[in-house]
Protein backbone atom coordinates (compact mmCIF):
# COMPACT_ATOMS: atom_id res chain seq x y z
CA UNK A 1 0.00 0.00 0.00
CA UNK A 2 1.16 3.50 -0.79
CA UNK A 3 -0.18 7.05 -0.40
CA UNK A 4 0.71 10.05 -2.55
CA UNK A 5 0.22 13.78 -1.98
CA UNK A 6 0.77 16.61 -4.52
CA UNK A 7 4.03 18.53 -4.59
CA UNK A 8 2.46 21.90 -3.68
CA UNK A 9 3.22 22.04 0.06
CA UNK A 10 1.64 24.86 2.07
CA UNK A 11 2.73 25.97 5.53
CA UNK A 12 -0.32 27.66 7.02
CA UNK A 13 1.93 30.15 8.82
CA UNK A 14 2.61 31.60 5.37
CA UNK A 15 -1.12 32.29 5.01
CA UNK A 16 -1.24 34.68 7.95
CA UNK A 17 -1.92 37.69 5.74
CA UNK A 18 -3.49 36.07 2.66
CA UNK A 19 -6.10 34.00 4.56
CA UNK A 20 -6.20 35.31 8.13
CA UNK A 21 -5.74 39.05 7.48
CA UNK A 22 -2.84 39.16 9.92
CA UNK A 23 -4.93 37.75 12.78
CA UNK A 24 -2.31 35.72 14.67
CA UNK A 25 -4.80 34.70 17.35
CA UNK A 26 -7.18 33.17 14.80
CA UNK A 27 -4.34 31.36 13.04
CA UNK A 28 -3.01 29.89 16.29
CA UNK A 29 -6.51 28.78 17.30
CA UNK A 30 -6.88 26.84 14.04
CA UNK A 31 -3.45 25.27 14.48
CA UNK A 32 -4.15 24.24 18.07
CA UNK A 33 -7.69 22.90 17.65
CA UNK A 34 -7.26 21.20 14.28
CA UNK A 35 -3.63 20.19 14.79
CA UNK A 36 -2.66 21.32 11.31
CA UNK A 37 0.61 22.84 10.11
CA UNK A 38 1.02 21.72 6.49
CA UNK A 39 -1.18 20.60 3.64
CA UNK A 40 -0.67 19.64 0.00
CA UNK A 41 -2.89 20.85 -2.85
CA UNK A 42 -3.08 19.89 -6.52
CA UNK A 43 -2.84 22.41 -9.34
CA UNK A 44 -5.60 22.94 -11.91
CA UNK A 45 -4.22 20.27 -14.25
CA UNK A 46 -3.87 17.47 -11.69
CA UNK A 47 -6.71 15.12 -10.76
CA UNK A 48 -7.33 12.06 -8.60
CA UNK A 49 -6.39 9.78 -11.49
CA UNK A 50 -3.01 11.49 -11.96
CA UNK A 51 -2.06 10.92 -8.33
CA UNK A 52 -3.47 7.38 -8.42
CA UNK A 53 -1.63 6.31 -11.58
CA UNK A 54 1.62 7.70 -10.19
CA UNK A 55 1.09 5.66 -7.00
CA UNK A 56 0.08 2.55 -8.96
CA UNK A 57 3.28 2.60 -10.99
CA UNK A 58 5.38 2.78 -7.81
CA UNK A 59 3.35 -0.05 -6.30
CA UNK A 60 3.59 -2.24 -9.40
CA UNK A 61 7.33 -1.72 -9.78
CA UNK A 62 8.37 -2.14 -6.16
CA UNK A 63 5.89 -4.90 -5.33
CA UNK A 64 6.77 -6.57 -8.65
CA UNK A 65 3.09 -7.03 -9.47
CA UNK A 66 1.84 -8.55 -12.71
CA UNK A 67 -0.97 -6.20 -13.83
CA UNK A 68 -2.66 -9.06 -15.68
CA UNK A 69 -3.51 -10.72 -12.35
CA UNK A 70 -5.77 -7.84 -11.22
CA UNK A 71 -9.44 -8.85 -11.30
CA UNK A 72 -11.00 -5.60 -10.07
CA UNK A 73 -10.45 -1.86 -9.67
CA UNK A 74 -12.40 0.06 -7.03
CA UNK A 75 -12.09 3.84 -6.68
CA UNK A 76 -13.71 5.67 -3.77
CA UNK A 77 -13.83 9.40 -4.36
CA UNK A 78 -16.15 12.39 -4.39
CA UNK A 79 -13.95 14.28 -6.84
CA UNK A 80 -14.00 12.07 -9.96
CA UNK A 81 -12.18 13.02 -13.13
CA UNK A 82 -15.49 12.97 -15.03
CA UNK A 83 -19.18 12.56 -14.25
CA UNK A 84 -18.88 9.63 -16.66
CA UNK A 85 -17.26 7.26 -17.11
CA UNK A 86 -16.21 6.13 -13.66
CA UNK A 87 -12.71 7.20 -12.68
CA UNK A 88 -11.95 3.50 -12.14
CA UNK A 89 -12.66 2.87 -15.84
CA UNK A 90 -10.41 5.76 -16.86
CA UNK A 91 -7.57 4.45 -14.65
CA UNK A 92 -8.19 0.93 -15.98
CA UNK A 93 -7.47 2.16 -19.50
CA UNK A 94 -4.45 4.23 -18.51
CA UNK A 95 -2.89 1.24 -16.74
CA UNK A 96 -3.73 -1.08 -19.66
CA UNK A 97 -5.41 -3.65 -17.44
CA UNK A 98 -7.15 -6.78 -18.83
CA UNK A 99 -10.61 -6.31 -20.32
CA UNK A 100 -11.89 -8.93 -17.88
CA UNK A 101 -11.04 -6.63 -14.95
CA UNK A 102 -14.16 -5.09 -13.38
CA UNK A 103 -13.91 -1.35 -12.62
CA UNK A 104 -16.29 0.94 -10.73
CA UNK A 105 -16.44 3.95 -8.39
CA UNK A 106 -17.94 4.41 -4.94
CA UNK A 107 -19.12 7.95 -4.24
CA UNK A 108 -17.79 8.45 -0.71
CA UNK A 109 -15.40 10.79 1.01
CA UNK A 110 -14.29 10.57 4.65
CA UNK A 111 -15.58 7.02 5.21
CA UNK A 112 -14.63 5.99 1.68
CA UNK A 113 -11.77 3.79 2.80
CA UNK A 114 -14.08 1.73 5.02
CA UNK A 115 -16.78 1.51 2.34
CA UNK A 116 -14.30 0.41 -0.30
CA UNK A 117 -12.77 -2.21 1.98
CA UNK A 118 -16.21 -3.54 2.88
CA UNK A 119 -17.16 -4.00 -0.77
CA UNK A 120 -13.76 -5.42 -1.73
CA UNK A 121 -13.66 -7.86 1.18
CA UNK A 122 -17.08 -9.22 0.17
CA UNK A 123 -15.94 -9.63 -3.43
CA UNK A 124 -12.84 -11.48 -2.26
CA UNK A 125 -14.74 -13.63 0.22
CA UNK A 126 -17.19 -14.90 -2.40
CA UNK A 127 -14.21 -15.32 -4.75
CA UNK A 128 -15.64 -13.27 -7.58
CA UNK A 129 -12.20 -11.63 -7.52
CA UNK A 130 -8.88 -12.80 -6.16
CA UNK A 131 -6.92 -9.56 -6.46
CA UNK A 132 -8.34 -6.04 -6.30
CA UNK A 133 -6.64 -2.70 -6.92
CA UNK A 134 -8.19 -0.37 -4.34
CA UNK A 135 -7.80 3.39 -4.80
CA UNK A 136 -9.22 6.14 -2.61
CA UNK A 137 -8.67 9.87 -2.52
CA UNK A 138 -10.02 13.33 -3.19
CA UNK A 139 -9.05 16.75 -4.51
CA UNK A 140 -11.86 18.65 -2.78
CA UNK A 141 -12.41 22.27 -3.92
CA UNK A 142 -9.60 22.05 -6.45
CA UNK A 143 -8.96 25.49 -7.88
CA UNK A 144 -11.03 27.25 -5.23
CA UNK A 145 -10.04 29.07 -2.05
CA UNK A 146 -9.90 25.72 -0.29
CA UNK A 147 -10.92 25.34 3.35
CA UNK A 148 -7.79 25.70 5.51
CA UNK A 149 -8.12 22.15 6.84
CA UNK A 150 -8.32 20.40 3.46
CA UNK A 151 -5.43 18.53 1.90
CA UNK A 152 -5.34 16.50 -1.31
CA UNK A 153 -4.03 12.97 -1.75
CA UNK A 154 -4.73 9.38 -2.73
CA UNK A 155 -3.96 5.92 -1.42
CA UNK A 156 -3.48 2.79 -3.51
CA UNK A 157 -3.37 -0.78 -2.30
CA UNK A 158 -3.71 -4.38 -3.43
CA UNK A 159 -6.23 -6.60 -1.67
CA UNK A 160 -5.74 -10.30 -2.28
CA UNK A 161 -7.71 -13.43 -1.45
CA UNK A 162 -5.99 -16.20 0.50
CA UNK A 163 -7.51 -19.32 2.00
CA UNK A 164 -5.99 -18.50 5.36
CA UNK A 165 -7.26 -14.92 5.66
CA UNK A 166 -8.48 -13.99 9.13
CA UNK A 167 -12.10 -12.98 9.55
CA UNK A 168 -12.77 -9.24 9.34
CA UNK A 169 -15.55 -7.33 11.06
CA UNK A 170 -17.38 -4.23 9.80
CA UNK A 171 -20.03 -1.90 11.10
CA UNK A 172 -21.40 0.56 8.52
CA UNK A 173 -23.89 3.29 9.44
CA UNK A 174 -25.70 6.22 7.83
CA UNK A 175 -28.03 9.02 8.79
CA UNK A 176 -29.04 10.79 5.59
CA UNK A 177 -30.81 13.51 7.56
CA UNK A 178 -27.38 14.91 8.33
CA UNK A 179 -26.76 15.83 4.68
CA UNK A 180 -27.34 19.61 5.05
CA UNK A 181 -24.50 19.93 7.56
CA UNK A 182 -21.77 18.80 5.15
CA UNK A 183 -22.41 18.82 1.42
CA UNK A 184 -21.61 20.41 -1.93
CA UNK A 185 -24.89 22.07 -2.93
CA UNK A 186 -24.02 23.10 -6.50
CA UNK A 187 -22.40 21.56 -9.55
CA UNK A 188 -24.43 18.40 -10.09
CA UNK A 189 -27.98 17.87 -11.36
CA UNK A 190 -30.06 19.15 -8.47
CA UNK A 191 -30.52 22.73 -7.33
CA UNK A 192 -31.30 22.63 -3.61
CA UNK A 193 -33.55 25.13 -1.87
CA UNK A 194 -33.45 26.50 1.67
CA UNK A 195 -37.00 25.27 2.24
CA UNK A 196 -36.06 21.73 1.37
CA UNK A 197 -33.07 21.49 3.69
CA UNK A 198 -34.31 23.98 6.30
CA UNK A 199 -30.82 25.39 6.54
CA UNK A 200 -29.21 28.65 5.58
CA UNK A 201 -25.66 29.80 5.08
CA UNK A 202 -24.74 27.73 2.05
CA UNK A 203 -26.73 29.57 -0.64
CA UNK A 204 -23.93 32.00 -1.52
CA UNK A 205 -20.92 29.71 -1.40
CA UNK A 206 -18.80 29.41 -4.58
CA UNK A 207 -19.70 26.89 -7.26
CA UNK A 208 -18.19 23.45 -6.46
CA UNK A 209 -17.30 24.56 -2.92
CA UNK A 210 -18.69 22.61 0.01
CA UNK A 211 -20.63 23.78 3.03
CA UNK A 212 -19.81 22.49 6.52
CA UNK A 213 -21.41 23.22 9.87
CA UNK A 214 -18.37 22.58 12.05
CA UNK A 215 -20.26 22.33 15.35
CA UNK A 216 -22.74 19.79 13.98
CA UNK A 217 -19.91 17.68 12.56
CA UNK A 218 -18.04 17.84 15.87
CA UNK A 219 -21.10 16.73 17.87
CA UNK A 220 -21.94 14.00 15.36
CA UNK A 221 -18.42 12.53 15.41
CA UNK A 222 -17.88 12.49 19.18
CA UNK A 223 -21.30 10.93 19.84
CA UNK A 224 -21.62 8.33 17.06
CA UNK A 225 -18.02 7.13 16.73
CA UNK A 226 -17.45 5.91 20.34
CA UNK A 227 -20.87 4.24 20.36
CA UNK A 228 -20.20 2.44 17.08
CA UNK A 229 -16.67 1.45 18.06
CA UNK A 230 -17.87 -0.20 21.27
CA UNK A 231 -20.66 -1.94 19.37
CA UNK A 232 -18.14 -3.46 16.95
CA UNK A 233 -15.89 -4.63 19.80
CA UNK A 234 -18.85 -6.42 21.35
CA UNK A 235 -19.94 -7.98 18.06
CA UNK A 236 -16.43 -9.17 17.15
CA UNK A 237 -15.58 -10.44 20.67
CA UNK A 238 -12.46 -8.28 20.64
CA UNK A 239 -11.36 -6.08 23.47
CA UNK A 240 -9.38 -2.91 22.90
CA UNK A 241 -6.25 -4.42 24.50
CA UNK A 242 -6.14 -6.99 21.67
CA UNK A 243 -5.80 -4.26 19.07
CA UNK A 244 -2.27 -3.35 18.05
CA UNK A 245 -3.36 -0.07 16.43
CA UNK A 246 -6.52 2.01 16.04
CA UNK A 247 -6.50 4.26 12.97
CA UNK A 248 -9.04 7.09 12.97
CA UNK A 249 -10.05 9.32 10.10
CA UNK A 250 -7.86 12.38 10.69
CA UNK A 251 -10.49 15.09 10.37
CA UNK A 252 -9.43 17.26 13.27
CA UNK A 253 -6.98 16.58 16.08
CA UNK A 254 -9.35 17.79 18.79
CA UNK A 255 -12.12 15.46 17.61
CA UNK A 256 -9.85 12.42 17.51
CA UNK A 257 -8.26 13.27 20.88
CA UNK A 258 -11.71 13.50 22.48
CA UNK A 259 -12.85 10.19 20.96
CA UNK A 260 -9.64 8.52 22.18
CA UNK A 261 -10.29 9.88 25.67
CA UNK A 262 -13.95 8.79 25.72
CA UNK A 263 -13.01 5.28 24.64
CA UNK A 264 -10.10 5.04 27.06
CA UNK A 265 -7.67 4.05 24.30
CA UNK A 266 -3.91 3.90 24.56
CA UNK A 267 -2.59 7.02 22.80
CA UNK A 268 0.51 5.06 21.71
CA UNK A 269 -1.77 2.84 19.62
CA UNK A 270 -3.75 5.70 18.10
CA UNK A 271 -1.55 7.90 15.87
CA UNK A 272 -3.03 11.37 15.46
CA UNK A 273 -0.53 13.51 13.54
CA UNK A 274 -1.66 13.15 9.93
CA UNK A 275 -3.54 16.46 10.12
CA UNK A 276 -0.31 18.17 11.17
CA UNK A 277 1.59 16.85 8.16
CA UNK A 278 -1.00 16.80 5.37
CA UNK A 279 -4.31 18.34 6.46
CA UNK A 280 -7.61 16.48 6.17
CA UNK A 281 -7.10 13.95 3.37
CA UNK A 282 -10.70 12.68 3.48
CA UNK A 283 -10.85 9.00 2.40
CA UNK A 284 -7.05 8.83 2.09
CA UNK A 285 -6.42 9.90 5.69
CA UNK A 286 -6.72 6.43 7.26
CA UNK A 287 -4.46 4.58 4.78
CA UNK A 288 -1.96 7.47 4.84
CA UNK A 289 -1.80 7.22 8.62
CA UNK A 290 -1.23 3.47 8.30
CA UNK A 291 1.58 3.99 5.77
CA UNK A 292 3.38 6.61 7.84
CA UNK A 293 2.96 4.61 11.07
CA UNK A 294 3.92 1.13 9.92
CA UNK A 295 6.13 1.88 6.90
CA UNK A 296 6.98 -1.79 6.44
CA UNK A 297 8.53 -1.22 3.01
CA UNK A 298 11.91 -2.81 3.77
CA UNK A 299 11.07 -5.63 6.15
CA UNK A 300 7.30 -6.26 5.89
CA UNK A 301 5.53 -7.00 9.17
CA UNK A 302 6.94 -10.48 9.87
CA UNK A 303 3.97 -11.15 12.17
CA UNK A 304 0.22 -10.62 12.14
CA UNK A 305 -1.33 -7.59 13.82
CA UNK A 306 -4.93 -6.66 14.57
CA UNK A 307 -5.99 -3.14 13.72
CA UNK A 308 -9.20 -1.11 13.93
CA UNK A 309 -10.21 1.45 11.31
CA UNK A 310 -12.65 4.22 12.19
CA UNK A 311 -14.21 6.80 9.86
CA UNK A 312 -16.93 9.45 9.97
CA UNK A 313 -18.08 12.24 7.69
CA UNK A 314 -20.47 13.45 5.00
CA UNK A 315 -23.75 11.72 4.71
CA UNK A 316 -23.86 11.54 7.74
CA UNK A 317 -21.90 8.30 7.42
CA UNK A 318 -19.71 6.50 9.91
CA UNK A 319 -18.03 3.10 9.86
CA UNK A 320 -15.64 0.92 11.83
CA UNK A 321 -13.73 -2.24 10.99
CA UNK A 322 -11.41 -4.70 12.67
CA UNK A 323 -9.04 -6.46 10.29
CA UNK A 324 -5.84 -8.48 10.53
CA UNK A 325 -2.75 -7.53 8.58
CA UNK A 326 -0.72 -10.64 7.84
CA UNK A 327 3.05 -10.98 8.02
CA UNK A 328 3.44 -10.14 4.32
CA UNK A 329 1.72 -6.76 4.58
CA UNK A 330 3.71 -4.14 2.66
CA UNK A 331 3.43 -0.37 2.81
CA UNK A 332 5.61 2.56 1.93
CA UNK A 333 5.95 5.97 3.56
CA UNK A 334 3.81 8.65 1.92
CA UNK A 335 5.31 9.88 -1.35
CA UNK A 336 5.18 13.29 -3.04
CA UNK A 337 3.79 13.36 -6.59
CA UNK A 338 6.31 14.17 -9.29
CA UNK A 339 4.60 15.49 -12.37
CA UNK A 340 5.90 14.35 -15.73
CA UNK A 341 7.32 17.08 -17.95
CA UNK A 342 6.42 16.89 -21.59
Amino acid sequence: MISVVPNNKINIDDELYTRYQGNVKKLNKIKQSAGIQYRYLVDEQTSVSDLAIYACNILFNEYKLDKNTIDGVIVTTQTPDFFMPATACYIHGKLDLPQSTIAFDINQSCVGYLYGLYVAFNMLENQSCKKILFICGNTVNKGLNTNELIGHGVSVGILEYTEFSNKSFFEINNDGKGLPFLFTPFGAYKTPTSDEFEESGWENIPFRDFFMDGLEIFNFAISKEPESFNSLLKFSNFNKEQLDYIFFHQANKSIVDLIIKRLGLDSKKTPNDTMYKYGNLASASIPTTICDTLNTHQNKLNHKINIALCGFGAGFSWANAIITLDENFWCKETQVFKKETR
